[in-house]
Parts: structure tokens; sequence; C-alpha cells
């Protein structure tokens, strides 16, 4: 219930299903098979999920997989062109989620974070390998992290010695 609200929210903030009418209005020779709300980066390799500076400036757009392509902002990747694609589940305190992880054979690495959708699974024209995932810390990660708690712990601590 919580996954289906979530997909709902980031779907209505994205405008994901107006993002996809226009893709089939301009593009009526192909058919898109499944549309997500998605915070999708570039990696240099095939690396782990990692929380990081990179999620936090990462492209924000709808990825639409269609028969012939993936589609995500200004991101084209062809059907032909992945050598591998991977999808990973992954939960959270908050709702499960997945990351596509794409891999070309002109070795470029994407990954698309986004809301659990299980037409991902049930699509037949992109062959994925299903996997169950964390998302690992990166140091950048575990030092802002280390700063807030630090930070409220300051302010605690502030606010008591001040009454």
């Amino acid at each position: 219930m919580i996954n289906q609200f979530l997909k709902g929210l980031s779907d209505l903030i994205y405008g994901t299903e107006g993002v996809r009418r226009k893709f089939e209005q301009n593009n009526p020779n192909e058919k898109v098979l499944a549309a997500d709300a998605s915070k999708s980066i570039v990696t240099s390799t095939n690396e782990d999920i990692r929380r990081g500076l990179d999620w936090v400036t990462s492209q924000r757009a709808v990825v639409l997989l269609t028969d012939q392509k993936i589609v995500c902002g200004n991101w084209i990747i062809p059907l032909d062109t992945i050598s591998k694609a991977e999808l990973v589940k992954i939960n959270s305190l908050i709702g499960a989620g997945q990351v596509l992880k794409v891999q070309t054979k002109e070795a470029k690495n994407y990954q698309f974070g986004m809301p659990l959708n299980p037409v991902w699974t049930s699509q037949q024209q992109l062959p994925l390998t299903l996997e169950k995932g964390d998302v690992k810390h990166s140091v950048f990660s575990i030092l802002v992290r280390l700063f807030l708690v630090g930070y409220l712990l300051y302010w605690i601590y502030d606010w008591f010695s001040a009454n």
C-alpha cells in the first residue's frame, strides 16, 4: 500500500503520465512499456548502489522503457547497445524501490533509481537480471550524517544549557 502511494506521489510530482503521452504523440512507431519518475546517474564502472554526492546532483526525469530504447531526460540508450541490465530491489524505512543498472557496449554505466513498479519485471523487451540489494553508504554520506548528528547534539546541549 505504501509503495503504491509513493509511486503515485512521485509520478504526480514528475508528471510521468504527461511525459509518457507527449513521447507517444511524438513517437507513434514506438510502444512505451514502462514509465517512472527517476533519479539517474552515469558511473564510470558497474558499481554497487551507493548513497553519495552523485545522487544529490543526479538527473531527475521520467525514465521511459520503449520497445526500442530507454529514454531519461536527454539520455537515449538504444536497447541494442545494452550489454547488461539488472533490476535491483531495495528496501528503506519508508518503502521499497528499485534501481535499474544498465551497462552499454560502449562501457557506459547508468543507474536509474525509481519507486517499485512490477511493470519492469513483467515486460519482455529488455532482458533483466533481478536482484535484491542494499544501498551502501559512501564516505560523503557518512560524513554528512555524522555532521547532522553532531549539530543536533550541539543544538540540544545549547538549548538545555540556556534554560
